[in-house]
């Protein structure tokens, strides 16, 4: 009996401190805990410290992925023993072989900075985002006591940004050490802010940091793959690798004859195949670059060209409409050719290599007025029983047989070029194929556009 007695005793003497202390409280500030202040020089601090965290986090990134270098800053260098770099490049930059220290530094200012900026707008919250900005920076002077360690008894170099970072944490740790303890008492006014509000507050806050850290991976993996897409490019590039991949590949026999469009003199000692879409961007830049080789290069390099649309409209191997106007626009190019040679069938090309984005208006009989071709004659050529289908799929079928998987694809000498030659090794490539294939021309060289 005599614990029943205490216990309601007990309760109804804290429920009526409780409402004291709130009538007390209310004289000065209200239900809302404290006042602005204590907020904002928390949001000038999170500011300064998610600029270092930041600049740390994009050096340690553009470092890993080894895409290059940042320039020396006031407070970061490269070298001596103010080292930002040495610093972010040891194993006590990634914790658990995963996480970056710099990156995880960011995702905390970024939660302190949503914790304050919402607290500002919203006093309703405030009490409850002070107690989770406690407890955040003690956990965060842990990591800071930890890292300042490691600087200074364990590795040789000194990162001034990080202690830029240590310094915010320890001061912001100061702050919110001393308003809870000035304010200790406030933590007993009953809270206010609504159980959505406290799940946005927190719930928020975590997101949005997991969105930082999501993101600087997924920047740390995109500039990893243009690095090694660019030393993949490099390598491609070498002329010895070109000359091995080349002379390594197989030989392919492609016929031409009268019914192929050709561009530059008939005389031309050696042709280059190019297999190509009209809808094809790629292959807009690579005819024009291939026709100002012929130019540079009349008496030896001339042009043919093969049609290989990628729609599934003519070309069986296709599985989507990549481009679903390719099949009608070859068709069209390709009477142009049969109404006036290889001059229309070039000024034809042009103009669809030109206009992509106008092709969807389907201007086949347009074009073929601009170039003063019959367009009745024309419109008998697009029937679908007429000699330019049957071309059209020829060379469909050649294009097939070569196993074509894309366009633009040139073929010189019975070699397939890679398309990933940029456009000085694609000539010295073809240079080297004609020394090999004919000892007499081990002198030639050709001019590059």
């Amino acid at each position: 009996m005599a614990s029943n007695d205490v216990s309601p005793g007990w309760w109804q003497r804290r429920k009526e401190r409780v409402a004291a202390l709130s009538r007390e409280v209310a004289v000065g500030d209200g239900p809302y805990f404290i006042g602005s202040t204590p907020f904002v020089l928390l949001l000038v601090l999170a500011v300064i410290g998610t600029f270092a965290t930041a600049f740390l986090a994009y050096r340690h990134v553009v470092l890993v992925s080894q895409t290059g270098g940042v320039g020396e800053s006031v407070l970061c260098r490269a070298s001596g023993r103010i080292n930002c770099d040495a610093i972010l490049l040891t194993d006590y930059s990634v914790l658990f072989d995963y996480f970056p220290s710099a990156v995880l530094g960011l995702m905390g200012f970024v939660f302190v900075l949503w914790l304050v900026t919402n607290s500002l707008l919203n006093e309703r919250i405030r009490k409850l985002a002070w107690a989770v900005l406690v407890l955040y920076f003690f956990a965060a002077i842990g990591f800071s006591w930890y890292y300042a360690y490691i600087m200074a008894f364990v590795v040789d170099f000194v990162c001034t940004w990080c202690i830029v970072v240590h310094l915010v944490n320890f001061a912001s740790l100061i702050i919110v050490i001393v308003v809870a303890v000035k304010n200790r008492r406030r933590f007993l006014l009953p809270e206010i802010s609504t159980v959505t509000e406290r799940a946005y507050l927190i719930l928020g806050g975590v997101l949005v940091s997991l969105l930082v850290f999501v993101a600087a991976g997924y920047w740390e993996k995109a500039l990893s793959f243009d690095d090694a897409k660019r030393k993949f490019e490099e390598l491609a590039n070498d002329p010895l690798v070109m000359m091995a991949t080349l002379l390594g590949s197989p030989d392919y026999d492609i016929p031409i004859g009268s019914g192929d469009p050709v561009y530059g003199s008939p005389s031309a000692a050696y042709e280059m195949i190019l297999f190509a879409d009209f809808q094809c961007p790629s292959c807009a830049e690579t005819e024009k670059m291939l026709r100002k080789l012929v130019d540079l290069n009349p008496q030896i390099l001339k042009l043919v060209y093969k049609n290989y649309p990628l729609c599934k409209d003519c070309n069986p191997v296709v599985v989507s409409n990549l481009h679903p106007l390719a099949c009608e626009a070859a068709a069209a190019a390709y009477a142009s050719f049969l109404l006036g040679g290889s001059q229309s069938f070039w000024q034809y090309a042009d103009r669809l290599f030109d206009h992509q984005k106008e092709l969807n208006k389907r201007p086949w009989v347009k074009v073929a007025a601009d170039i003063r071709l019959n367009t009745a004659k024309f419109l008998e050529l697009l029937k679908p029983e007429s000699v330019v289908h049957k071309k059209v799929g020829e060379d469909i079928d050649m294009g097939n047989k070569l196993k074509l998987d894309a366009t633009p694809q040139v073929f010189f000498q019975g070699k397939r070029i890679p398309r990933i030659w940029k456009p000085g090794a694609f000539v010295s490539g073809l240079e080297g194929l004609l020394r090999n294939k004919y000892p007499d021309r081990a002198d030639v060289q050709l001019r590059r556009p």
